[in-house]
C-alpha cells in the first residue's frame, strides 16, 4: 500500500521524510474518440472500453493492472522492483502492439510514457495504491501531446529501451525502433525545455 496521507498522523511529517522515490515506468493510455461514442448507446461504449482494456491488459502482461482509470484513460505504475522477465523492451512493444491493432472492436489509444526517477508511493485515499510526483505530470503530459496511434515518451524511457534493443541478437523482431522520432517541447509546468521520442503506429 501507498503511504496514506491522513493530516491527523501525527507521525506524518517523520514518514513523508523518510519517502524516497520509487523508480519505474509511468504510462498514460487514452482512448481515442470516446465521448462521440457515447452518443451510439450505453451498451456500445461500455463494450469498446472493455475491449480496449483487455486489450491494454494483454500486452501488459496481466500483472500489470492500472491504478487509476480516469473516464476512459488508464494510468500504469510499474516499478523496476515488480518486473522479473520483462525490460523497457519488452514494456515498449507491448505499448507499440496497443497502439498498432487494427481490430475493428477496438478504439484507437494515443500513450504517453516515463521512466521515472521523481514518483513517490503515497495515496490520498486509505488503502489506495498511488504515485505522485513531476515525472507522473510529465508522463500525462506527453500523452496530451500523442496522436492517435501513437506513443510519446521521455528521454529516460528511451535511454533503457535502446540500450536493451543494443544487447539483443533479435533486431529484426523490432522494425519500428528506426522510425522512432525526437523533438523537444516546452512543457506547462516544466522551466526546461523537454527532449522526448514519439513513435507512430
Amino acid at each position: 500500500m501507498s503511504l496514506y496521507i491522513n493530516p491527523n498522523d501525527s507521525m506524518l511529517k517523520e514518514k513523508i521524510e523518510r519517502l524516497s522515490p520509487t523508480s519505474g515506468f509511468c504510462i498514460f493510455i487514452d482512448m481515442v474518440g470516446s465521448t462521440a461514442l457515447k452518443d451510439q448507446g450505453l451498451s456500445r461504449w461500455i463494450a469498446f472500453i472493455y475491449n480496449v482494456f483487455a486489450n491494454i491488459t494483454t500486452y501488459l502482461y496481466m500483472k500489470f493492472t492500472p491504478i487509476k482509470i480516469m473516464g476512459d484513460c488508464f494510468m500504469f505504475y510499474i516499478p523496476e522492483s515488480d518486473m522479473k522477465d520483462e525490460t523497457a523492451l519488452t514494456i515498449f512493444d507491448g505499448l507499440y502492439k496497443i497502439i498498432s491493432s487494427n481490430e475493428p472492436y477496438l478504439r484507437d489509444v494515443k500513450i504517453g510514457a516515463t521512466f521515472c526517477r521523481d514518483a513517490y508511493n503515497i495515496s490520498f485515499v486509505e488503502a489506495n495504491v498511488d504515485f505522485y510526483g513531476k515525472d507522473i505530470d510529465l508522463a500525462s503530459r506527453l500523452q496530451s501531446l500523442a496522436h492517435p496511434k501513437e506513443i510519446v515518451f521521455n528521454g529516460e524511457f528511451y535511454n533503457r529501451v535502446h540500450q536493451r534493443y543494443e544487447s539483443i541478437m533479435n533486431k529484426n523482431n523490432f522494425p519500428y525502433m528506426n522510425r522512432i522520432i525526437k523533438f523537444s517541447s516546452q512543457i506547462p509546468g516544466f522551466r526546461e525545455e523537454i527532449f522526448a521520442y514519439r513513435l507512430l503506429a
